[in-house]
């Protein structure tokens, strides 16, 4: 029996040292944080991608850039239709970037970049770290609310809409500041007709390629120009700047011609630069709802 008692003893000891060991254990480990920081200290945290690119990677990257992305944003970064990208790893972050390209910008013109498969993400990402704050990336300056009194002066919505309120001739305005860049903007007010729409896959931007001038004569002499709203291989649809919509058979014209360099819409060259930055302004800041 005495045995039996020492043993149980015993036992019941080393029941309580393991509890001992295994409470102070819990209460010593070290929380995520500090295993993150010890992982720094030792050397095993995982590199930035970006950061660890060849010379030759971010030549393919600058390539697979202009590729993919210089439609939009120009093949040095500078902007086009979308914004400048100089400078944008150093402001978001290269985790920033990739979920960008990666996800795209909800709401917006960016869409997923389902050509480039994460490798080639990141060295794209590593490309855009090596172009910096660039000094021709435009400012916007002027006043929103003068803006939009001039937005309402010259007539604009009878041909544009806001938050479903205005015409239907020209493009809904809801979130253009997240489609066009300011610069890019300020040139078209100066002249329309410079920027000719730009065939895209992308549903976002699909809204502002179908306003090119189109010019029909019919073999009957009548003749109509007007925005291109539907073709097809057998019949072409018009609107013109009133509204009047048209379809003609192809067999019936005598000519059909597109007219990159025109536009229905009026240049506002002759505003004074000041009014013209607070259109801009007014413009850029057009997001939806936020």
């Amino acid at each position: 029996m005495r045995r039996i008692r020492l043993w149980s003893c015993a036992a019941a000891m080393l029941m309580l040292a393991a509890w001992a060991v295994s409470r102070e254990g819990a209460i010593a480990a070290p929380a995520a944080g500090q295993q993150a920081d010890a992982g720094k200290a030792a050397g095993t945290e995982k590199p930035d991608p970006a950061a660890t690119m060849t010379a030759k990677q971010i030549a393919e990257g600058k390539e697979l850039f202009q590729g993919s992305c210089g439609e939009c944003h120009g093949v040095d970064g500078s902007g086009a239709v979308g914004p400048n990208l100089h400078g944008v790893a150093q402001k978001r972050g290269d985790q920033d970037l990739f979920s960008v390209i990666r996800n795209g910008i909800p709401g917006t013109g960016m869409a997923p970049v389902m050509s480039l498969n994460d490798h080639r993400a990141w060295e794209v990402i590593a490309y855009l770290r090596t172009l910096g704050p660039s000094k021709d990336e435009m400012a916007v300056t002027g006043d929103p609310a003068k803006g939009h009194q001039l937005y309402n002066e010259n007539g604009c919505a009878t041909c544009h809409s806001i938050g479903g309120q205005g015409g239907t001739v020209g493009p809904d305005l809801s979130q253009i500041g997240n489609m066009r860049a300011p610069k890019y903007l300020l040139d078209l007010l100066r002249d329309p007709g410079a920027h000719p729409p730009a065939d895209t896959a992308l549903p976002e931007r699909g809204q502002f390629t179908g306003y090119m001038v189109t010019q029909v004569i019919t073999k009957s002499g009548q003749e109509v120009t007007g925005i291109r709203v539907n073709e097809d291989t057998f019949t072409i649809q018009l609107r013109d700047v009133a509204g009047h919509y048209y379809s003609f058979n192809k067999a019936d014209l005598k000519s059909l011609k597109e007219e990159p360099g025109k536009s229905v819409m009026p240049s506002f060259a002759n505003l004074p630069p000041g009014q013209l930055d607070d259109l801009v302004a007014y413009l850029s800041g057009l997001k939806g709802a936020q």
